[in-house]
């Protein structure tokens, strides 16, 4: 069955809102796109959007720790794609985001390869993207 936000119990939401507020907390311009990610994600998993924070003063270890009290690796794997998801939203990538989720991941319990993974997952959905761009507007 594939992981569904909505079917996460209320304690999963919490650490998935709080791991995708800290990722948005790491880049100090919080693009329009990053903030619409995270509005898109609480409401996809039911999150109260009035408790939704765009600050975060947890660190990495705080984090990791919130994701290791999650029993289903496959959630944890979900959350931290998301949380990459949620830092190309803006099609920008900063290497302190990259080396926190690396951090976060491996902490844990995720291998560096799923990670990697993941980062070349996220890296040919962005290609997708602006190649779609340009075939829209080629020719005009």
């Amino acid at each position: 069955m594939p992981i569904q936000p909505k079917n996460f119990d209320e304690n999963e939401k919490n650490i998935y809102m709080k791991a995708l507020s800290f990722m948005l907390s790491l880049d100090k311009k919080n693009t329009v796109e990053k903030l619409d990610f995270l509005k898109i994600q609480a409401v996809r998993c039911g999150f109260d959007c009035r408790k939704l924070k765009t600050k975060s003063t947890d660190k990495i270890s705080d984090i990791a720790l919130a994701l290791n009290k999650i029993d289903n690796i496959a959630i944890r794997r979900y959350i931290l794609l998301n949380m990459i998801r949620l830092t190309i939203a803006g099609h920008e990538l900063l290497d302190n985001e990259v080396d926190t989720i690396y951090g976060i991941g491996t902490k844990a319990g995720i291998s560096v390869d799923k990670i990697d993974d993941f980062f070349l997952w996220a890296a040919r959905g962005v290609e997708w993207q602006i190649e779609g761009m340009r075939i829209v507007e080629e020719d005009l």
